[in-house]
């Protein structure tokens, strides 16, 4: 139901809504003679008028406000309860109130929306400078009727908004759903070919080593040979089983892994500490900048991963005409969280950058890997429906963006 302690007020939609039911408000100023007629929305600090019907030049609109204080309607919210006034001077509960003073009322009647579940969702109410009778039956139960029917109005408003929510949730998922088989698909021809290629030279090579030691002279250097050639098809046979792992985890514990608040710093150090050796071999620099009050609230697994991956590449492709520095830096931008990652590598062409984040996708042979790292970072954003994007210069670097 709408969140009657919501501030910033999906009320507003509410006001829209409800604001094409004139009608009820006109029948409301003809049955009871009075000259102002309201739908508002009611919560502890704020009275938004919904829908309006102003005959009296009140001044009041459908979107404006009243000072809380200033009303009745609190009083209504608080108890649940209608108010009926057909001569405020006459009233011995308000011919001193403060309200009909400010407003020079002398009528007044107020009832409660209450929602289905129980909620209080505000008044629908009428006000005049005259006294009017509007304490009887047949206003009672107008009153009463239309209360229950903007509820009704309000919990059918409801279930159109969850049932389109679901709808469009259903819509994203199934749209994973197919880019998973169709990733699936690629994932399985590419990954039988790379395995199928040094199981192969594998078996050659036994076959040739296998020649070579039944010769009456052993050849070492030729066995030292064939051996490195074989050790050099293991590893890529074993990159190969790494990354189909690392696929299959990317997708089989996303939904699995509960969001955390982390610590940038944290998790950067926790990536170093698993790059050591190719940090150490580069001597590259890694500077994180990050406000203090700033925290993320996301999966601390695949996060690392994100970095690891992100972090890996900017190293691994970096210029052979400088010392690789990669900046790490975590903004708030409007109601997102921004990561950036930028480096001074080698960058990204143009006409590549569209292409970098599909599966097997690899710009330069002579850095090892498969190409799945970004796959799998933007596979992970997509699940949770967070966005990567990239902004790059051939030979001045590459600046990597994600927003959550």
């Amino acid at each position: 139901m709408i969140d009657i302690k919501d501030e910033l007020f999906k009320d507003m939609e509410a006001v829209r809504q409800i604001s094409i039911m004139p009608t009820m408000l006109e029948v409301i100023c003809q049955t009871t003679g009075m000259g102002f007629a309201a739908i508002a929305r009611v919560t502890n600090d704020r009275w938004l008028a919904c829908s309006v019907r102003d005959e009296v030049q009140f001044g009041l609109k459908a979107g404006g406000e009243l000072k809380i204080e200033t009303t009745l309607c609190s009083t209504v919210r608080d108890y649940h309860q209608p108010i009926l006034i057909d001569h405020v001077d006459e009233d011995p509960d308000f011919k001193n109130h403060h309200t009909p003073k400010m407003y020079g009322l002398q009528s007044y009647i107020s009832f409660p929306i209450i929602l289905k579940n129980g909620e209080f969702f505000g008044t629908l109410c009428a006000i005049d400078s005259k006294p009017a009778k509007v304490n009887n039956p047949k206003i009672i139960g107008t009153f009463t009727m239309f209360a229950e029917l903007l509820s009704f109005h309000l919990q059918s408003l409801d279930l159109l908004e969850r049932s389109y929510n679901a709808t469009i949730e259903l819509q994203h998922k199934n749209t994973i759903l197919t880019n998973v088989n169709n990733d699936l698909d690629t994932f399985v021809y590419t990954a039988s070919h790379d395995l199928k290629s040094p199981i192969a030279n594998i078996e050659g090579l036994l076959d040739v080593l296998s020649d070579t030691i039944a010769e009456d002279n052993l050849d070492r250097d030729k066995i030292n040979q064939i051996m490195g050639l074989m050790k050099s098809s293991l590893n890529s046979f074993a990159v190969t089983i790494k990354d189909l792992t690392t696929f299959i985890q990317a997708d089989n514990n996303n939904d699995a892994e509960e969001p955390e608040v982390l610590n940038i710093f944290e998790v950067v150090d926790n990536v170093k500490q698993d790059l050591i050796k190719l940090i150490a071999a580069s001597a590259a620099k890694i500077e994180v900048i990050c406000a203090e009050e700033l925290v993320l609230n996301f999966s601390k697994k695949n996060f690392k991963s994100i970095l690891y991956n992100l972090l890996s590449n900017a190293i691994k492709y970096r210029s052979p005409d400088r010392t690789p520095k990669v900046l790490v830096q975590l903004d708030q931008v409007t109601d997102k969280i921004q990561l950036s990652v930028t480096d001074n590598g080698l960058g990204i062409s143009p006409d590549e950058q569209d292409k970098i984040f599909m599966m097997f996708k690899r710009l330069h042979d002579h850095v090892e890997g498969s190409g799945l790292g970004l796959y799998i970072v933007k596979r992970m954003l997509d699940n949770c429906k967070g966005q990567i994007q990239v902004n790059s210069t051939l030979n001045k670097g590459t600046t990597f963006t994600i927003i959550f």
